[in-house]
């Protein structure tokens, strides 16, 4: 059955993906549209500390293609709501010499999500690998100039275990946490009214696909965001031909996060 799936990804990926994702859909129907608002939230006002309020979001991603493969429904969910999304990533995603490709696909990608803005990083300090020590520094003074150029209210990224334990990924997370605490920037997050950072699951919730949107939705303290087409979130990663191996494309069908994010 393995080899069968892996016959399929290689030889027509599209309709492997229509197929699991029309299976999927009798499952997912009740939640596609859902922004789940979270329970327990102490202070703030109304839905001033929920998603529903979001206007102008800084996605902070630590390579090109992590936008698509992990951030999708948060993506989806913000535009849905009528927010304006800029990715702010930290790397090109160089550590094998594929930047400058990498950027194009990134650039391409951003265009059809449909996302408002694409910084992407040039900084040495910066630079992709798993062996690679990013400053908090760094990463702070990145988010911090982005974040004043979009007037972002919103900031999204990893949380402290980086969705798939990438160094960079968690570097990112301890950079923006970093950045929140660090009085220089004061002056920036005064207009920053929230910072939401992306979930890890387990392993086991981590490739149950859509069927992980009833746990999320049923367990998760956290807001949740439903993918409004992960259809499109599949054919975006896709824009990343450079990345889109064969265990990728798995992914992209057996992951959460191409349906939720929490």
């Amino acid at each position: 059955m393995l080899s069968l799936v892996f016959a399929l990804v290689q030889a027509n990926p599209t309709v492997l993906l229509g197929a699991i994702a029309l299976l999927m859909a009798i499952n997912m129907g009740i939640l596609l549209s859902v922004v789940r608002e979270p329970r327990g939230v102490k202070g703030g006002t109304g839905k001033s500390r929920t998603p529903r309020a979001w206007k102008s979001v800084l996605l902070v991603t630590s390579h090109p293609d992590d936008e698509s493969m992990f951030f999708g429904p948060t993506i989806q969910a913000a535009k849905r709501m009528g927010a304006q999304v800029h990715i702010l990533c930290l790397s090109a995603g160089n550590a094998d010499g594929l930047g400058e490709v990498r950027a194009k696909e990134l650039d391409a990608a951003g265009v059809y999500l449909g996302v408002a803005s694409v910084n992407l990083v040039d900084d040495a300090a910066l630079r992709d690998g798993f062996e690679e020590k990013w400053p908090v520094e760094a990463v702070a003074a990145q988010v911090d100039a982005a974040a004043r150029k979009v007037g972002a209210e919103t900031v999204v990224t990893f949380d402290a275990g980086g969705i798939s334990g990438h160094p960079n990924h968690t570097a990112t997370y301890r950079g923006v946490l970093y950045w929140m605490l660090s009085e220089d920037y004061r002056e920036t997050l005064r207009g920053v009214r929230q910072v939401w950072s992306l979930v890890t699951t387990n392993t086991v919730r981590k490739f149950v696909g859509a069927y992980d949107a009833f746990a999320s939705f049923f367990l998760d303290p956290d807001a949740m965001l439903a993918a409004s087409n992960p259809l499109v979130l599949m054919r975006a990663m896709a824009m990343h031909a450079s990345q889109f191996v064969w265990y990728r494309r798995l992914f992209v069908v057996f992951s959460r996060y191409s349906y939720t994010n929490t």
